[in-house]
């Protein structure tokens, strides 16, 4: 696990291929509450070390930023360890999505995810993936973009104050 901010932490799941690198990262933000972006593959260590990973703080929800097998099967054995709600843009999606998944709670475009110590805006964000989110964290002004950016990509976030020095 690696700290990343006062409120998020990085764990890289233990699937290295060329698609993901040295693995998917999976993000756990907020400190009493906390939402895990992206738990990866349905691995039991893995899941076992997000668990461990949030000290006994309550995991609320499972985001997923799409629903590829590298990024979204964690989400169903995490969710049922920890009640946590699985969080995606849709209920289905046969070309790009995996079939075992079911979110708990459909969210899109714009959507707002408010809990005590953090806020996590949605954004739509189609073109890897056709239920493909993005996860701004404000308090940070950090985007979670999942594999939407890759390597050769070049994307530019304005800062919510709009000054970019």
């Amino acid at each position: 696990m690696i700290r990343l901010s006062p409120l998020v932490r990085r764990i890289t799941a233990p699937n290295p291929s060329i698609m993901t690198g040295a693995g998917t990262n999976t993000y756990l933000v907020g400190t009493n509450e906390v939402a895990v972006i992206d738990p990866g593959p349905n691995d039991p260590q893995h899941v076992a070390a997000l668990i461990q990973a949030v000290e006994g703080a309550r995991i609320r929800w499972v985001l997923l930023t799409h629903t590829h097998r590298d990024h979204a099967p964690g989400a169903v054995p995490l969710a049922r360890e920890t009640g946590a709600q699985i969080l995606a843009f849709s209920r289905s999606h046969p070309h790009t999505g995996h079939p075992h998944i079911t979110p708990d709670r459909t969210i899109g475009d714009g959507d707002v995810l408010a809990t005590i110590g953090f806020t996590l805006e949605v954004l739509y964000t189609p073109g890897h993936a056709s239920d493909h989110l993005c996860f701004f964290l404000r308090e940070e002004a950090a985007l979670y973009a999942g594999d939407l950016i890759i390597s050769g990509s070049t994307v530019v976030i304005s800062p919510p104050d709009g000054d970019m020095a």
